[in-house]
C-alpha cells in the first residue's frame, strides 16, 4: 500500500506524460493507489498538475 504523501509525488510523475487530470487518476488507480479523487480534488493541485502536462 501507498503512503497517501506519495500519491501527490506520483501523480506529478505521472503529469508530465498525461494529457489530463482523468488520465492522471486512471492511471493512479491501476498502480493501486487509494481515495485518488479525494487527493485530487482541490483547484489548486489540478491546476499544478495542468501546468505539467506533456505538451
Amino acid at each position: 500500500m501507498h503512503q497517501t504523501a506519495n500519491i501527490i509525488e506520483r501523480a506529478f510523475q505521472l503529469a508530465s506524460e498525461a494529457a489530463s487530470v482523468d488520465e492522471i487518476r486512471k492511471q493512479l488507480r491501476q498502480e493501486g493507489y487509494s481515495n485518488v479523487d479525494a487527493h485530487l480534488a482541490g483547484a489548486s493541485i489540478r491546476a499544478d498538475l495542468k501546468k505539467r502536462f506533456a505538451r
